[in-house]
Order: C-alpha cells, then sequence, then structure tokens
C-alpha cells in the first residue's frame, strides 16, 4: 500500500524547515524536506523548501505547527 505525501507549507529557508521538522518529530509525525536549492542558499523567488508529511498525518502536523511560537 503506498500513501501519498502531502505539502503543508513551504519556507524561505532550510533552518525554518528543519525546525518545524524537529518538532513534528518529538510528535511522532515524520517529514520529508523537498528543495531544487542548494542545501544553504537562500531560497529564490517562487522557491523554497517545502515540508510534506504522510496524508494522514496532516491534521496533527497542523496542530503541532499552531503550537510553535512563530506561528502565524
Amino acid at each position: 500500500m503506498t500513501e501519498n505525501l502531502v505539502v503543508i507549507r513551504t519556507f524561505p529557508d532550510l533552518f525554518d524547515a528543519d525546525m518545524v521538522q524537529v518538532d513534528l518529530l518529538s510528535a511522532g509525525i515524520y517529514s520529508l524536506l523537498l528543495t531544487e536549492e542548494p542545501p544553504l542558499a537562500p531560497a529564490g523567488p517562487g522557491r523554497g523548501v517545502c515540508l510534506a508529511v504522510h496524508q494522514r498525518d496532516v491534521e496533527r502536523a497542523d496542530s503541532v505547527m499552531l503550537g510553535r511560537p512563530d506561528a502565524a
């Protein structure tokens, strides 16, 4: 059985995405960071670091991200 990955947020750089990925992992949610940029380069226009989770984890991941102090 395959399960779809869903991009739940795009970040301007790897540092911000990595911090959220650590929070998700602490909550037992596995995620994947996707980018076409070199790892330390700032994101160009219309690009960034995408954070994807399994479709079954989208709601839990959203609630974890809402609990972050920097959540908008």
